[in-house]
């Protein structure tokens, strides 16, 4: 399947689609950031009918609001010279920041998506239990080092611990109510 093609079916299959598919070259197609329910049923389709049944990564990002999450998938039976990487992005915002485990397709996200929890703090729903990924045991909870509020100059490796200065106390207005 060539990138105009799978271009054209997931817009004929999602039709509000249309000018959110793009293709990057002749190899590598992305498609804009979908809140987390539409990224669901696109993803399904994805794997289930266009068969994007190989999963290489995904790469979490803070942008402010929202945290971002670009999965990169390919399909299994495509020759090496010619596979078309997809990429396709959900989004969460940074308050509520939860999405649904792909490890029920792609058994091998299970790791990346440890990344997405330890790194991010993404809230992942389904996410098969085990160890912590790749932060070491006895990392503070509620520090996710690739946001982009976490500051490297506040954390103490030695203690584990993040010790960010106090909020400056607001001074009451001079010539005030006594």
């Amino acid at each position: 399947m060539t990138a105009a093609q799978t271009q054209e079916q997931i817009i004929a299959k999602y039709p509000s689609l249309e000018g959110k598919v793009h293709i990057a070259s002749d190899l590598r197609v992305w498609v804009d950031a979908l809140p987390a329910s539409e990224f669901e049923d696109l993803l399904a389709y994805v794997h289930d009918e266009m068969k994007y049944d190989f999963f290489h990564l995904v790469i979490g990002l803070d942008s402010g609001e929202n945290l971002e999450f670009v999965y990169i998938l390919s399909q299994w039976e495509a020759p090496a010279d010619n596979e078309v990487l997809l990429l396709l992005k959900q989004y969460a915002p940074k308050s509520n920041p939860v999405i649904k485990s792909v490890s029920d397709r792609y058994a091998n996200a299970t790791w990346h998506e440890r990344e997405l929890v330890d790194l991010l703090g993404a809230i992942v729903e389904d996410l098969p239990p085990g160890l912590s990924y790749p932060l070491p045991d006895g990392w503070p909870e509620g520090n996710y080092p690739l946001r982009k509020d976490w500051k490297v100059e506040f954390f103490d490796p030695l203690t584990l611990t993040y010790n960010p200065p106090a909020p400056a106390e607001e001074k009451p207005e001079e010539g005030g109510a006594k």
